[in-house]
């Protein structure tokens, strides 16, 4: 008796399940490709490529992530008048597998130089600030994950100020006062109607809030991209409200975020996309309070290029709007704008590094003014 062979058209991992198998391609990396190509004899279905196929997609399901990675950049805005409001950062469409754990240090240093004034109102925002955070997330069952961040803020005299000066020289970018300004000094200060609610003027260091949140994978394959999450965050008021290191009260966040290909074409992941949507909800700090709502909208867009497996590089544009509506100062009343640019090497399987620099939009000043960030990631 002739043996038949059925010979499958094409392989998918499936979001909701271990496998399935479609007419369409779904993106792979070489890797798992070639191993797919091994384990089932040029593709010809057996007993042994099923139970190769079950027990490869069960292993992604446990302890690897159910969808393609592509990271935005996690910058934070820096700026000392923002910052203590803590938007969170994107994290990315995909949620890790069960069991499976991603730590992250990062290390942010921000330049800031604002001058504003409109009738009673005046604000300056001269100096640095350095933020050291640890944050981890893990995978928890069905799609869900959970995370934690720690955060630690310092506020500065702006010791790098001749280094932006001759960063915003070389690109052509506006100086913003910088040039017509002391340098190395440490003032923010916030008066409206002759009295002074905001004055930091001696570097000091103090604990950020904590941050705890949830994410979901959400079902289906919405968009035909990475798919959809869906996550949601609590940022408990641990932060030193008089340092500007915190809020002084809890925020509830919710926001959703995709990702996928941009120019989308059979087994192509070169030019990608990520983008994000969501809404804050909070108190002002008390030094604050009174000028404006309690609810912020966010979100971001970036698109990544991936020459190699290893390296992928990110232009990314972070906004929100203002909890600040009643002010007449356009750093603080306008909507905040941040330009990211940077990279990511994967040193090895399970570890990243990720560097980027970013901008305020050149005209608010509602972001800080230049910042760097490093970050290095650790999957376990």
């Amino acid at each position: 008796m002739k043996r038949k062979h059925i010979r499958i058209n094409a392989f998918m991992f499936s979001v909701q399940g271990p496998v399935s198998l479609s007419s369409r391609v779904h993106p792979m990396t070489r890797r798992r490709r070639a191993f797919l190509r091994g384990a089932c004899f040029g593709r010809r279905l057996s007993l042994g490529c099923l139970l190769t196929l079950a027990f490869s997609g069960a292993a992604m399901a446990d302890g690897q992530q159910l969808c393609p990675d592509v990271s935005p950049l996690r910058i934070p805005n820096l700026d000392p008048f923002h910052h203590v409001y803590g938007v969170p950062a994107p994290q990315g469409a995909c949620v890790l597998g069960r069991g499976t754990s991603e730590v992250t240090f990062s290390s942010d240093v921000a330049s800031h130089m604002t001058f504003a004034q409109s009738g009673t109102e005046r604000l300056l925002v001269d100096g640095e600030t350095y933020r050291q955070s640890v944050a981890l997330r893990y995978g928890l069952s069905d799609g869900w994950e959970g995370m934690l961040e720690v955060s630690m803020v310092s506020h500065t005299r702006g010791v790098f100020d001749g280094f932006i000066e001759n960063w915003h020289d070389f690109f052509g970018l506006p100086q913003g006062g910088r040039d017509v300004t002391p340098r190395d000094r440490l003032a923010f200060v916030h008066s409206r109607e002759g009295m002074v609610r905001v004055n930091v003027d001696q570097g000091i260091t103090a604990p950020g809030d904590v941050m705890l949140g949830l994410g979901r994978r959400l079902e289906g394959n919405h968009f035909r991209n990475d798919g959809l999450a869906l996550r949601g965050a609590i940022r408990f008021p641990t932060g030193d409200e008089n340092a500007l290191a915190g809020s002084g009260g809890a925020s509830v966040s919710l926001w959703a975020e995709t990702s996928g290909d941009l120019f989308p074409r059979e087994g192509s992941r070169t030019w990608l996309y990520g983008a994000s949507l969501g809404v804050q909800a909070g108190p002002q700090p008390s030094s604050l309070s009174g000028m404006g709502g309690r609810a912020i909208a966010f979100g971001h867009f970036g698109v990544t290029w991936q020459p190699l497996d290893r390296l992928s590089l990110t232009a990314q544009v972070d906004v929100n709007s203002t909890p600040y509506t009643d002010s007449s100062l356009t750093p603080l009343s306008g909507p905040v704008v941040m330009f990211g640019a940077g990279g990511a090497y994967r040193i090895s399987p399970n570890t990243t590094l990720e560097i980027a620099v970013s901008e305020d939009d050149g005209w608010r000043h509602a972001a800080h003014d230049f910042g760097v960030h490093i970050a290095l990631r650790r999957k376990m």
